[in-house]
């Protein structure tokens, strides 16, 4: 199944665009970020080349203004925003949801095999795409293996993203896209068999009912763990009946 498709008329979640996406960043006591390809590794993407531009920002209270820098990247990035959130904005509002997307040529000591089986929180494996798949799609460009990196989601404006799209994300693709952007917002301690067994032992500290639900239906339950670093957790289902409503 082709993962990727023609983008629509109108900007839809899973559009993927080659345009512009930005950090904004201290001037001085800043990590070198994503933006050096010399701290790319396993926990750290590198997004590509980029740019910095000094700006002043006037601070409430401050006689002089603040230097901040804005990293800027240009490359492709997803739509995260939600369809029906864009549809009905106000027509005075442009503001959109894009996440980067690196391909494993350009980071190539990234953690890929986790990426393809789906462990680890924050990324979308996008498989690659040949130029004969494409050709049956109408789309007429390779795709190189790569992911969407959500924690470099960042906000542009619709005038950066729509003229810039080149295809979609597939509707199958755009349900992966919502669940891994579930999981990294909000579930991402969603762990597996070998997760649980490293668990067997530790004192529960708390437990947190949350909103998410699974088939059933039964709400997802947080179970937080005593920890010397703060306390680690895990997300389990454990089929709780809703409390008593007092009389």
């Amino acid at each position: 199944m082709n993962p990727f498709r023609k983008s629509l008329r109108k900007l839809r979640q899973g559009d993927i665009a080659v345009c512009e996406f930005h950090q904004l960043r201290a001037r001085s006591g800043e990590g070198r970020g994503p933006g050096d390809p010399s701290t790319a590794n396993e926990d750290l993407p590198y997004l590509g080349e980029s740019q910095d531009f000094e700006i002043p920002v006037s601070v409430p209270g401050r006689d002089e203004p603040m230097t901040r820098v804005l990293r800027v990247w240009t490359g492709p990035v997803v739509v995260v925003s939600q369809s029906c959130e864009l549809e009905y904005q106000d027509a005075q509002d442009a503001r959109v949801l894009i996440a980067p997307i690196v391909s494993q040529s350009l980071w190539s000591n990234g953690p890929w095999q986790e990426i393809e089986r789906g462990t680890l929180p924050g990324y979308l494996g996008l498989p690659a795409m040949s130029l004969a798949e494409s050709e049956e799609a109408e789309l007429g460009l390779e795709w190189p293996q790569s992911a969407v990196v959500l924690g470099s989601t960042t906000l542009v404006s619709r005038g950066i993203v729509a003229p810039n799209r080149v295809m979609s994300l597939s509707p199958a693709f755009v349900i992966e896209l919502q669940s891994a952007l579930v999981r990294f917002t909000s579930v991402r301690g969603w762990g597996d068999g070998d997760a649980a067994d490293a668990l067997r032992g530790k004192r529960i500290v708390d437990v947190q009912e949350t909103v998410e639900t699974v088939p059933g239906p039964s709400r997802l339950t947080k179970v937080i763990l005593d920890d010397p670093e703060g306390g680690d957790e895990i997300t389990v289902v454990c089929g709780l009946r809703p409390k008593r409503r007092a009389a």
